[in-house]
Formats: C-alpha cells, sequence, structure tokens
C-alpha cells in the first residue's frame, strides 16, 4: 500500500504477534504522525521501496531497527537511494539486499560481525575495479558470512572469485536466467572467460569454498542445449585441480536447469551434481 496511515491500525492490533511483515511501495509521510510499535517476536522483515529517494522511509527503516529485537531475516530491495542507515537489528543473520547498496554512503561504518548469509540482486555488469571494490567492500562489513547468493550475476568466473576472496565463505549460490539458452548467450556468461583467471586469482584468500549451487532458469528454446554448455564449462573452468575457480576445498556442485512453463509445453527440470571423491576424482550424476 502508499500509505503507512491506511495500515496503521492494522498493524498496531497485530504488532506483538507478528512473526512476518512486507512493506511494499509504503510511503512514510507525514513523519510527525508516524507511531512505530514494537514488534517483539518478528522474525523477518522486507521491504521494498520505490526507486525515489525518500527521507521517511530512510528514516523509520533506522528506527524500525530498533523496533525488532528479534529479526534475523531482512530483504531491503529498491532501496539504492536510501543514505546512512545507522546500525543493523543485532539479531540479524540473513541480509538480502541490492547490490547498488553497497557504498559507504549507505553503509558508512556500519559493520555486521554476527551475519551468516548474504543475498544480493544485480542490475549491471561487473567491470574488474569494481569487482574488486565489491569484495573488498562485503569483507570488511560481513567479515563472518558462511553463505553467499548472488542473483543474476552476468560474469561467473568473477562470482566465484567473489566468493572466494571472503573468509569463511563455505557455499555460494548463483541464480541465473537466459532467454535463448546459455548455448545462444555465452558471451552473455562469459563462456569462456574473458578476464584472465591470474588476475582473478591474485585476490583470492585461503578460504574454504566447499558447495557451489547454481539455478539456471530458462524461458526459450530447447533446454537440452543448455546442459553441455554448462557442463562443459563447469569441466574446464571450476574443477581442474590447479587453475580451477573452484579451489581445492570444493567438495560438490549441484546445478538445476528449469525450463518455464509455456502454453504449449510443460515446466522441465534438469539437474547435475558433481561430487569429488575421497582420492580427488570427480564424478558427475545425472539427477531425476
Amino acid at each position: 500500500m502508499h500509505s503507512w496511515e491506511a495500515i496503521e491500525p492494522l498493524i498496531a492490533r497485530l504488532a506483538t504477534s507478528l512473526e512476518y511483515l512486507e512493506l511494499k511501495w509504503c510511503i512514510f509521510w507525514p513523519l510527525r504522525r508516524v507511531i512505530l510499535p514494537s514488534f517483539p517476536c518478528l522474525r523477518e522483515l522486507c521491504h521494498y521501496q520505490m526507486l525515489t529517494h525518500d527521507h521517511g522511509n530512510e528514516t523509520l527503516l533506522n528506527e524500525l531497527f530498533h523496533l525488532v529485537p528479534r529479526v534475523t531475516h531482512l530483504h531491503l530491495y529498491d532501496c539504492v537511494y536510501y543514505r546512512h542507515l545507522t546500525a543493523f537489528p543485532k539479531s540479524l543473520q540473513h541480509l538480502s539486499i541490492d547490490e547498488m547498496m553497497l557504498t559507504e554512503q549507505t553503509f558508512g561504518q556500519i559493520t555486521c560481525p554476527q551475519l551468516m548469509s548474504l543475498s544480493l540482486r544485480y542490475y549491471r555488469v561487473w567491470g574488474l575495479n569494481y569487482h574488486f571494490t565489491l569484495s573488498s567492500f562485503i569483507r570488511d562489513h560481513f567479515p563472518r558470512i558462511t553463505y553467499l547468493h548472488l542473483d543474476r550475476p552476468r560474469i561467473l568466473p568473477t562470482a566465484l572469485a567473489l566468493a572466494r576472496s571472503q573468509h569463511h565463505v563455505q557455499t555460494l549460490k548463483v541464480s541465473l536466467k537466459s532467454t535463448r539458452g546459455l548455448d545462444r548467450e555465452g558471451t552473455d556468461f562469459n563462456f569462456p572467460p574473458g578476464i584472465p583467471s591470474d588476475i582473478l586469482r591474485g585476490c583470492i584468500l585461503p578460504a574454504a569454498l566447499q558447495s557451489l549451487i547454481l539455478e539456471v532458469v530458462q524461458t526459450d528454446y530447447e533446454l537440452e542445449r543448455s546442459v553441455p554448455t554448462f557442463t562443459q564449462w563447469i569441466d574446464d573452468n571450476v574443477l581442474p585441480p590447479v587453475t580451477g575457480l573452484g579451489g581445492p576445498d570444493l567438495k560438490n556442485i549441484d546445478i538445476l536447469f528449469v525450463r518455464l512453463e509455456s502454453k504449449l509445453e510443460r515446466e522441465r527440470v534438469v539437474r547435475r551434481r558433481w561430487v569429488k571423491s575421497p582420492n580427488g576424482n570427480w564424478l558427475m550424476e545425472e539427477c531425476l
């Protein structure tokens, strides 16, 4: 709803028992009339905001963070114009945000050492300089994350390098969307990688990336043409023991290919899984 005033009476009645709250394009105005209740049981907060700079939302969001003492999951989307968030709830463990929010103007000196999981939604293609800046920012502000989810990054080698440049990330999940299939959009997904691997390895730490999860959603054309393209890329760029971007501690890779349902066809799903054996060899499984 577009007005906090319209939902304020309902929220006031439910505030003490709510465990989930989603605010979508809700304007807090005028500020002098807004009274936020405490949410003692809230576990998950989602805030989707219009792409406008609204000081009211920014101020109220900071205030709201002090009224959710038990929230563990926070989702902030389309909030790229926010400035000067003051602090995250101390109970926060899982954060989902737009990648463009990761700036000093938004976060300042905020760190969140208790955060375990970070999810980033992307709008643009990475340049190499931006990759290094983003990697350093995540490492400084969220130093202990063990799970990293990247939604629609366009260059897979840098996605892997980003995970391996963090101190504690053990699981990387990458979600991709393709219209015509990865075999037709190979240059967009960087097959083969256009950035030299030795440059990427320069920012990699001895972190223990153990699991790689890839979700590929395709809307048109044959799913079967994407599968071999992607699996060959895994074999050539991720698994090699010395030059592979997966790293020496990687133990398993799971890929889910989804062909979205159309008027003429049902949704199709193809799975592939790689498992590292005790002797160091990789075995690929075709899963139903």
